[in-house]
């Protein structure tokens, strides 16, 4: 296997997560108590990066749709939620017809997203190399 340096230690504080780009694919660097892993940036539901979503301890968590992958073994830990976002509330000063519009398109997107398969994240091997993060 050949290694390419991808950043510098420091450029992932504990706890934190990095976005780089290695011969075409996106990878998230996270950085757990000093010890570092490599999974794909893409989530597998939505293609939303995963390194802008949050990580606690080994999980990572989806910004978008809230799906959690272990960073470890790219397994998915826990489906997207597909969450009302309040479309009612939000077009409570719109006429009648605007209100239903928007809440037949969301129930619909709700079905449409509902059934799209999340699978588990491609893995990477991680290695420090000095400063250097490989």
């Amino acid at each position: 296997m050949t290694f390419v340096k991808v950043a510098k230690t420091v450029d992932v504080p504990s706890g934190k997560m990095k976005h780089v780009e290695v011969e075409g694919k996106e990878i998230m660097i996270a950085n757990v108590g000093g010890k570092f892993y490599a999974i794909g940036d893409r989530c597998a539901h939505m293609n939303v990066r995963l390194s802008m979503g949050t990580l606690t301890n080994t999980v990572v968590t989806c910004p978008a749709h809230f799906s959690r992958f272990d960073v470890i073994t790219g397994k998915l830990i826990s489906e997207p939620k597909m969450m009302d976002i309040g479309t009612a509330n939000m077009f409570t000063k719109c006429p009648e017809e605007v209100q239903k519009a928007m809440a037949q398109m969301t129930q619909r997107m709700g079905e449409i997203m509902g059934v799209i398969k999340t699978y588990d994240m491609p893995v990477f091997e991680a290695k420090v190399d000095g400063d250097d993060l490989l």
